[in-house]
């Protein structure tokens, strides 16, 4: 059976409820959804057993799990020789001692989940349904109870609208309240002090979302408790009413998409071009900000890529990658002792024992040729 339809003539509930109820084996495939992303969702027997978003091209299995951490590159190739020899590609990675099932069952468990969650919120793509069988030796299949699925990315869905009245944007800004400052008695779980710990009126959500290794939904939830419980508000108070309308934001996000597209096909003016419309949206928006500094370096327009650079520090001051390429631009500038300044902070400051050592070279390097300058 193949079913091909459009998400506006057959909703994506309505599609994976009825692949659910006939107990379908194949794979589902949307293309063009929002921010030019497709996605791939593997049923069998009606149960979402596997999904992936990705930007155009589709990986193989194998790759994900390098990218995903769950591999290493040498053992990609005992896997491809020792594979046949199990009835699941499961089976194999614990078989040859890569990874326990019941982990890689729980990871692989929680990126359908996340996966299935954003692929819900999408309003437009086209989506065609292919039956036939999954080759469980090449693939990863971890069946998840599709109704469970629906049910809950319906009421994330509905749960969105209301966390946006308080936390309007992954890029929003949060400071501790003044109760909270004064010592106000507080009963929260772990989580919720993991996250108030991040709230420095500096860090974005998404930004607090990647340090505490969460998913952008449960963050942000969490987020709109501590501000309903009157702990942390917006940073900037009635100011913040000018954060991005829920259209800018996906205007936002769309130009930002378009702008990693290009610059990773090293189209760099086009890229440049679409991270400063990002700009005009949101003026502040670290990504644009930091990726113009990178793009304008690389197209040696040095004292632009300076202004960038240097907003985005201020945003982000704990961002180790625009320190280290204003670390590079301050060096090609001839500024060799602010390049060295931002160069010790970031070593002081990244845990990345290979960057530490990349770094000590560049600052060592950057030593010796100020020594010779001076000697000049």
């Amino acid at each position: 059976m193949t079913i091909q339809s459009s998400i506006k003539e057959l909703g994506l509930f309505d599609l994976f409820q009825l692949l659910h109820i006939n107990k379908k084996t194949g794979r589902l495939m949307v293309t063009d959804g929002p921010d030019g992303k497709e996605a791939q969702i593997v049923f069998k027997s009606g149960d979402t057993s596997f999904a992936v978003v990705h930007d155009r091209v589709p990986k193989a299995i194998e790759t994900l799990l390098v990218e995903w951490g769950v591999v290493d590159d040498a053992s990609l190739g005992r896997i491809e020789k020792n594979r046949r020899k199990y009835p699941t590609l499961v089976e194999c990675l614990e078989g040859e001692g890569i990874a326990s099932r019941g982990h890689i069952e729980n990871f692989i468990a929680n990126c359908v989940r996340d996966n299935v969650y954003e692929i819900f919120k999408w309003d437009r793509g086209e989506c065609r349904f292919i039956e036939e069988e999954i080759d469980e030796r090449r693939e990863i299949l971890v069946p998840l109870n599709t109704e469970n699925l629906i049910l809950e990315g319906a009421r994330r869905i509905d749960e969105w609208s209301n966390i946006g009245n308080k936390v309007p944007s992954r890029h929003s800004v949060f400071n501790l309240s003044a109760d909270s400052r004064q010592g106000q008695q507080l009963n929260l779980k772990p989580r919720e002090w993991e996250i108030l710990a991040l709230i420095d009126g500096k860090r974005s959500v998404k930004e607090v979302n990647d340090a505490v290794g969460g998913d952008l939904f449960t963050t942000s939830k969490l987020i709109y408790g501590l501000v309903v419980m009157g702990v942390i508000e917006l940073a900037g108070g009635e100011a913040a009413a000018g954060a991005p309308s829920p259209e800018k934001e996906g205007r936002l996000e769309e130009l930002l998409k378009e702008g990693r597209g290009f610059y990773g096909r090293l189209n760099l003016e086009s890229a440049a071009a679409q991270f400063e419309k990002a700009l005009v949206i949101d003026p502040e928006c670290f990504e644009a900000l930091r990726m113009l500094g990178e793009i304008y370096y690389k197209m040696d327009r040095l004292s632009e890529a300076l202004i960038y650079l240097s907003k985005a520090r201020l945003l982000n001051p704990e961002n180790q990658k625009a320190m280290f390429i204003k670390g590079y631009l301050h060096a090609r500038m001839g500024e060799v002792a602010k390049a060295i300044a931002e160069w010790e902070e970031l070593k002081e400051k990244t845990a990345n024992p290979q960057i530490v050592e990349l770094v000590a070279k560049k600052v060592s390097l950057a030593r010796e040729w100020e020594k010779v300058l001076q000697e000049y």
